[in-house]
């Protein structure tokens, strides 16, 4: 037989398939592939855990850059960077500035850093990384949407938030006590155009408290130095509080514009006292319901009568300085300046209605020599009666001495002393007999003297007159009218008024003082 073992022994036991080696080369590609993924893997988590403890390149807090930095070491960049803050709210007429002691009093920057390393979004740092990278990042804290209310708690336990409202909502208040905060003629009238406008009506809003308390906060958290209104917009105002319509305010503004345009000058003695123009009209005119406006009559009296009160000087306190030097204050008398009301009322609706321009003078009952403002002299040529001295001055309007002499003036010690006062010569006359009042008990007047030349200045009653009867040597006496005072006039030497008569007239203003 045939050795069949031995040939079989010598045949392989297993057959391997022809293509065995081809099918472990293709194995290498994806053993790379898994290689690389698990670096990229290492490396992306590693980014994360990077990413978690540091900012991407192009951070900043606060407009401090952070990049690259831990929290701790970022709070200590914001606060090198910021040893002294000041906020300065400013816009629409505010201006307010809040100064904290240091920044730590004002935010707990350690909180802020660690809330702004927070928002990161570690997981995502290749994107991120390539946008910082690019330079599409923005400063990490004063990027802010105003119309969401923030969240403070990145402000210090040491700020006291509840002050830093009641401060700048005081501030806010105080500009707002200047703006009706509604439609008004006077709120809505331009000076320098001369018209009422929408624009101009709208600038009367006052502004919202509330809103500029939170945007300064915002600020604040931010580390902001400026808090400029402008941002906000309208959001800085609040609504006018009457509720018309953009039209109806227009609309009412047209009728208005149709009022004003007079431009007059009120004047007295030369002097400009008062202008009726486009802002004062905008003064009297009222509105209906329905916003038609009408000038307001009992606006327009109180006008008048008040300018009147300030322009009569009949009676009042006015004060001079004489020209040796001697400063004078009287009050009292019948000389001045006096308005007619009556007549001015008419004048300020002709000025009006006609859309008057130019002078216009005040209408008076009664006029003085010269107007410069209340409380001053308002008279030229004067006679000036010291009764201190017991003298007497007539001086020109530039303060030239015309005529002098010594005088007496009435008795004190009888209650009969020489009214104080600016007056007027009311009446001069020659040859005259002055008569006292009746004596009750003879029921004759008590006097009964002829004069050659008087000079009334106080009615009837009282004037400056010769006096004969007189020793010449008490004339001048600063005690004459102790010991030889009359009833109340002024006594001069015969001579001496005969010069004054006939240099004076009636109208001439008469200054008693002491």
């Amino acid at each position: 037989m045939p050795n069949r073992a031995t040939k079989d022994s010598h045949a392989p036991a297993h057959f391997a398939p022809a293509d065995a080696a081809p099918r472990r080369k293709r194995n290498v590609p994806a053993i790379v592939a898994i290689i690389i993924l698990a670096i990229l893997a290492v490396a992306y988590v590693a980014g994360a855990v990077t990413f978690s403890f540091i900012y991407y390149p192009g951070t900043s807090i606060a407009g401090t850059d952070v990049s690259l930095s831990t929290a701790s070491d970022a709070a200590e960049r914001i606060r090198d960077a910021r040893p002294v803050y000041t906020l300065h709210v400013e816009g629409d007429g505010l201006t307010w500035d809040y100064a904290p002691k240091s920044i730590d009093d004002l935010i707990d920057v350690d909180a802020m850093a660690n809330e702004v390393l927070a928002r990161n979004e570690a997981f995502i740092w290749p994107a991120r990384l390539i946008s910082a990278t690019l330079g599409s990042s923005k400063d990490a804290k004063t990027t802010v949407d105003l119309s969401v209310t923030p969240d403070f708690s990145a402000f210090s336990t040491t700020f006291d938030e509840a002050a830093f409202d009641e401060e700048l909502g005081a501030a806010v208040d105080a500009l707002n006590e200047g703006r009706s905060g509604t439609f008004t003629p006077a709120g809505s009238y331009d000076p320098d155009t001369n018209t009422f406008s929408l624009e101009r009506a709208e600038a009367g809003r006052q502004l919202d408290r509330d809103a500029i308390v939170s945007f300064a906060k915002l600020k604040l958290a931010a580390l902001d130095a400026q808090a400029d209104l402008t941002e906000l917009g309208e959001a800085a105002f609040l609504p006018l509080a009457d509720g018309h319509t953009e039209e109806e305010i227009e609309a009412s503004c047209t009728a208005m514009n149709e009022i004003v345009g007079a431009n007059a000058a009120f004047t007295m003695g030369g002097t400009e006292v008062a202008r009726v123009d486009g802002a004062q009209i905008a003064q009297w005119i009222t509105l209906d319901e329905n916003l038609t406006p009408q000038l307001d009559e009992e606006a327009i009296n109180a006008w008048v009568n008040s300018l009147a009160d300030s322009l009569d000087t009949v009676g009042t306190e006015r004060s001079y300085t004489r020209p040796d030097g001697k400063a004078v204050t009287v009050s009292g008398g019948s000389f001045g300046w006096k308005v007619d009301r009556e007549a001015l009322a008419q004048a300020v609706h002709t000025a009006v209605s006609e859309k008057q321009t130019g002078q216009v003078e005040v209408p008076c009952t009664q006029q003085g020599d010269v107007f410069t403002a209340p409380g001053e002299r308002d008279w030229g040529a004067y006679i000036d009666i010291d009764i201190s001295e017991q003298y007497a001055r007539y001086y020109d309007a530039d303060g030239n001495v015309l005529w002098e002499s010594g005088v007496i003036t009435g008795n004190p010690n009888l209650g009969q002393d020489t009214p104080t006062g600016v007056y007027y010569i009311n009446n001069a006359a020659r040859n005259i007999t002055l008569i006292g009042a009746d004596d009750p008990e003879t029921g004759e007047p008590k006097y009964k003297t002829p004069v050659s030349f008087w000079m009334a200045f106080v009615g009837s009653a009282v004037g400056l007159h010769d006096a004969t009867w007189q020793a010449s040597s008490s004339f001048g006496d600063p005690n004459a009218c102790y010991y030889a005072g009359s009833h109340g006039c002024v006594n001069l030497p015969y001579d001496k008024a005969e010069e004054l008569f006939g240099m004076i007239e009636v109208g001439t203003c008469v200054v008693s003082h002491m």
